[in-house]
């Protein structure tokens, strides 16, 4: 039982809103020097952010070409994937007077002509002026491919199609590009194959012997009429083509989901309706078992139960397997995986982090002289001093960079207030706490200030460890003022702003907000890493426990007390707020404690999920771009909310209302809004 209990915990499955990437240095490179990433295999999805992306990736290689020596090479740049973006920047170079040439296993643009006849290619963000000599405008997809291929014809660039790149090697003054229609060499390559790579395959029997009535794409339907066929998938592209073809044919849609779960709601919506009309029947649960010359056998997964369909083509359309196997064999690294620079960067960020807190909270294995804190002088030998001004200093001036990054030409200004907000009251807790109170307070009552920054059970002894507290009646205050902050202001605030103390105001959150911030694509993706997210409710309930035993049983006093306060305090405040999960911000982004441990953020939840208000509502225009499921520091699918224009807040995910995914959105889909929470 215990095993199937962490089976089902650790159970995972791929997502669309999560694609594996390759992981990408400063400026575009991948981790190989002199090989750039551009367009969807660098998360830049749309076509006018791709052309945009290629032509100032254009300018760039330009400019590092200059500085590189003169050598006997072929080529200064080798584009690998005459994309959009590939081609983008192939032709800015080559405007720019450098030898280039561009490579593409299919045809030029290859993925756009998958497209089904007269799709809408949409010219997002609107807001975003094109650059370079390739027009766009939302358009058809042939209208498109007309302007596309005119501009590369115009511009003269060099281009080889259907010629697959077998491999790349580095050499004395750049690159050998293999393929298989010979050998070139290259000063710089860029990338841009995609994500998609190749169309994934069910691996049935019959596919190989039967190739001529298998595709993974629909380019026209009009081709099919009074055909007897099956669309294997469960996702946008099959349900758009059991929708598109189910008029004039008798279609079959098999899927191996429970449920639909990746297409659009739109989307689902036309498919049942079409089941109701009779024209479109639905497998759901099933697999595709086999597929014959006259007939396909399908599975129901559940029963176990084979249906024997008569079949005259398939479509399989099941997503497509990002070129995993090239990146590894020419050396590009992914994003999140575990190699030896990762665990040597884990182990020094740990190493870092804990002798620096350790230093702060008095665990410092060296000596150092004792201090005093009731007078100016004493304060500047206090280490928590020294901490608290660094603390600052990297909040403000990260805080800065992220407000830049963000606030999108300074014209966001959610974004701009937030981080302004983050930033000013951490100047106000520094100033006024451990410039004045440690000054002129008590030194064992000066430090309980923080209780308003960072309230119970954030702060765990705002409610006792009171012996020796003096003068006496500072004593009432303090507490008055934690009883304030965790059991009034709190719960008001979250009726109207859910978890928004974590990103406006909190201190912990503040640093992983601005300084983490440039690792907030890191942060745990996935099924599973949601469920993980039980560990804030054991914290919470740990926090009111102890707190409970120390003032009811141990009257406040934590000398008495012991494990009931020390294991918490060394386990919470020392390892799973400091140490950690800043070690862990180059790793999973900056909000591991935020997420699965801080007991006030499961608190704040747990108290939104009663009435809170607040929600993140969408329209209809979602184009699944994953940008808002990339950058969502707390790991929510926000894609899959997004393309079924429904609502999210608190009552289903552990969402801090950031706004990011609001604000990356290139098609303006989501905002807040305060809504009856039933509606959510």
């Amino acid at each position: 039982m215990i095993k199937k209990a962490i089976d089902a915990l650790m159970k995972d499955r791929p997502s669309p809103s999560y694609p594996i990437l390759p992981r990408i240095m400063p400026g575009g490179r991948s981790t190989i020097p002199g090989l750039y990433l551009a367009g969807d295999v660098a998360g830049k999805p749309l076509i006018k952010i791709a052309l945009n992306d290629g032509y100032e990736l254009g300018l760039k290689l330009s400019e590092e070409l200059k500085e590189m020596p003169e050598t006997e090479i072929d080529y200064d740049v080798i584009v690998a994937g005459a994309g959009v973006a590939g081609m983008a920047a192939a032709v800015r170079l080559h405007e720019l007077g450098h030898k280039v040439m561009a490579i593409d296993s299919g045809q030029l643009f290859q993925t756009l002509r998958t497209f089904t006849k007269g799709k809408l290619m949409l010219a997002e963000p609107v807001d975003m002026d094109l650059k370079g000599s390739i027009p766009f405008e939302e358009s058809s997809i042939e209208q498109t491919l007309e302007w596309f291929e005119k501009a590369v014809a115009d511009s003269g660039v060099e281009y080889k199609e259907y010629t697959k790149i077998t491999d790349v090697k580095q050499i004395s003054g750049g690159f050998n590009v293999k393929t298989e229609r010979g050998e070139f060499t290259s000063r710089l390559i860029v990338l841009s194959t995609g994500k998609s790579g190749n169309p994934r395959k069910a691996g049935a029997p019959g596919e190989l012997e039967f190739p001529e009535k298998t595709a993974h794409f629909l380019k026209d339907p009009d081709d099919f009429k009074d055909k007897k066929l099956l669309v294997y998938g469960g996702g946008d592209v099959a349900a758009e083509a059991a929708v598109a073809l189910s008029d004039t044919n008798d279609v079959t849609l098999v899927t191996i989901d429970e449920e639909f779960i990746f297409p659009m709601k739109k989307n689902v919506d036309a498919m049942q309706a079409k089941e109701k009309e009779g024209k479109l029947a639905i497998r759901m649960n099933t697999g595709l078992s086999s597929i014959g010359k006259e007939n396909v056998i399908i599975k129901n997964l559940g029963t176990g139960k084979e249906e024997v369909l008569p079949n005259d083509f398939v479509f399989e359309m099941i997503g497509s397997e990002v070129p995993t196997g090239f990146f590894k064999k020419i050396g590009i690294k992914m994003e999140s995986v575990w190699d030896t620079a990762r665990w040597l960067l884990l182990t020094a960020m740990l190493v870092i982090v804990y002798l620096f807190y350790a230093w702060k909270k008095g665990f410092w294995p060296f000596p150092y002289y004792g201090y005093g804190i009731s007078n100016l002088i004493g304060i500047l030998k206090n280490p928590s001093f020294w901490y608290s001004l660094l603390y600052t200093i990297l909040m403000t001036v990260f805080g800065l960079m992220a407000m830049k990054r963000w606030s999108r030409g300074w014209t966001d200004k959610y974004q701009i207030y937030r981080f302004g907000s983050l930033i000013i009251f951490q100047m106000v807790s520094f100033i006024l706490i451990e410039c004045i109170f440690a000054v002129f307070l008590p030194g064992d009552t000066w430090w309980r200030a923080y209780a308003v920054s960072n309230p119970f059970p954030l702060l765990f002894d705002s409610f006792y460890n009171m012996s020796g507290v003096s003068p006496t009646d500072l004593k009432w205050v303090i507490v008055g003022l934690a009883f304030l902050m965790t059991f009034v202001v709190i719960p008001i605030a979250v009726k109207w702003h859910g978890k928004r103390f974590c990103t406006w105001i909190c201190g912990c959150g503040g640093l992983a907000e601005t300084l983490g911030d440039r690792w907030r694509h890191l942060s745990p993706k996935g099924e599973r890493s949601v469920r993980l997210e039980f560990q804030g409710t054991v914290m919470l309930f740990w926090a009111f426990i102890s707190a409970g035993v120390i003032l009811f049983i141990y009257n406040g006093d934590t000398a008495s007390a012991g494990l009931w306060h020390g294991a918490y305090s060394l386990m919470a405040d020392f390892w799973m707020i400091a140490v950690i999960p800043v070690a862990l911000y180059p790793i999973y982004g900056g909000k591991i404690w935020c997420r699965y441990w801080c007991p006030l953020a499961k608190y704040m939840e747990f108290l939104s999920k009663l009435y809170c208000r607040l929600a993140i509502t969408a329209n209809d225009k979602c184009i699944q771009c994953t940008q808002c499921s990339k950058y969502c520091q707390v790991g929510i699918d926000v894609m899959a909310f997004a393309k079924n224009e429904a609502p999210f807040s608190n009552k289903e995910t552990s969402c801090i209302q950031c706004g990011i995914c609001i604000t990356v959105c290139p098609v303006d889909v989501l905002k807040f809004e305060n809504i009856s929470y039933g509606d959510t």
